[in-house]
């Protein structure tokens, strides 16, 4: 090989390598892209009396006086919650997970608790429950 090709194959293969990457990296930009945000849900005074009282997709309950906030999203697949009153539970309509009136796991494919929500409480009685996505 004399070294006009040997340079075309090195140029050849350096421009292919760039370009690849010019490529590559948009699209492994968009696959991967998550948006961060910040969701502020507020629980009035009014609406804090009743055992379960759901409200943009957080339950608000309480664990003897203390008041705690629960994602409404089931941690198998996502599907939203729902809270039987009759046997005080939440239940997933997707696949049968149960959870107890403070979030625990009782059965079904879902594994985890449901997520607690990190809250803050006003001085005019008002609870705030702050969802994020990183």
């Amino acid at each position: 090989m004399d070294r006009r090709r040997f340079f075309k194959r090195v140029l050849t293969l350096g421009l292919t390598v760039v370009g690849g990457g010019l490529f590559a990296y948009p699209v492994y930009s968009f696959i991967t892209f998550r948006k961060k945000w910040k969701r502020e849900v507020v629980f009035h005074p009014d609406e804090q009396h009743s055992d379960v009282f759901s409200k943009d997709g957080v339950y608000l309950t309480h664990e003897g006086d203390t008041p705690v906030a629960l994602s409404a999203r089931c941690t198998h697949l996502g599907c939203t919650i729902d809270f039987d009153s009759a046997t005080e539970r939440f239940r997933c309509p997707c696949h049968g997970s149960v959870f107890s009136s403070s979030g625990k796991w009782i059965s079904g494919p879902a594994k985890k608790d449901l997520r607690r929500i990190p809250m803050k409480k006003a001085k005019n009685g008002n609870i705030t429950a702050i969802l994020t996505r990183s």
